[in-house]
């Protein structure tokens, strides 16, 4: 199968899930295995997921075989790490991320996954191996995110709808839940306002919280461009005086002292 490798090192990244404390649970590290392919294709994607190579996989992937991904697990497991699934995105491989999902729970391990939220049917798979906690991406609004996932065909609006399913079966059946949005120069605050409201439609809203991302500028993507920090905090302000129970935060930075909750 195909992943992407992180300095070099396939399954050697692990990220802080800075999204829990939201949810008033600890924060834990996470060991990343990033598969190689996408079915979307992000102009501002940090892992090439727009450059393809001839068989469709995201230009920088290479060949790994799953016995090193489960090799990954076990270093994860003994350091109490828990396992996500990330990308491009898993569902690409389906049978893999099971056989992972499987072999973490038989091991005792935790289980996360990261998903841009456009098949309900895979997650329920997921769902049924203990999956403990879930990044889903919101993009976008219905009539941007076609846009944003470089979706063609209208298909952008069925993926939403496809990615509010998602996050709604998870957070219904216990699975923590982190919707990710990416922040633009052109995201408005009637944007947000409208996702919010999906978002808090369905599921247990005290399993969702809502990350919103500040990105920067990506060579090819000419609408992604920094925004002032500030003004993404005074949209967020505003959507809580509508949504007051909608938990949020704003990653503007990596860094510990760059996530902030709401």
């Amino acid at each position: 199968m195909k992943v992407l490798a992180h300095c070099g090192v396939v399954g050697s990244e692990v990220r802080p899930l800075y999204f829990l404390k939201g949810l008033n649970e600890k924060i834990a590290d996470a060991r990343i295995i990033s598969f190689g392919a996408c079915n979307f294709a992000c102009p501002y994607c940090k892992r090439d997921g727009n450059f393809r190579a001839a068989d469709g996989s995201i230009v920088s992937a290479i060949d790994c075989d799953i016995e090193d991904l489960l090799k990954v697990c076990d270093d994860a497991i003994v350091k109490k790490q828990v396992v996500r699934l990330s990308g491009g995105d898993p569902v690409v491989f389906p049978e893999a991320s099971v056989a992972i999902g499987e072999y973490v729970r038989e091991k005792g391990g935790r289980l996360s996954i990261a998903h841009n939220g456009s098949s309900p049917q895979f997650i329920k798979r997921m769902i049924d191996l203990g999956l403990e906690s879930a990044a889903i991406d919101l993009k976008g609004t219905r009539g941007d995110l076609g846009l944003r996932a470089g979706l063609k065909n209208g298909l952008g609006a069925k993926m939403y709808e496809r990615s509010v399913e998602t996050q709604d079966l998870l957070s219904a059946s216990g699975v923590f839940v982190d919707v990710r949005t990416p922040i633009f120069s052109n995201t408005t605050l009637d944007d947000l306002l409208e996702m919010a409201a999906d978002i808090v439609s369905g599921g247990n809203r005290e399993q969702e919280f809502w990350t919103l991302r500040l990105y920067k500028p990506v060579v090819g993507c000419d609408w992604d461009a920094p925004r002032n920090t500030e003004s993404v905090i005074w949209m967020i302000e505003e959507v809580k005086k509508s949504y007051p129970n909608l938990k949020m935060g704003l990653r503007a930075k990596w860094e510990p002292e760059g996530f902030l909750y709401f």
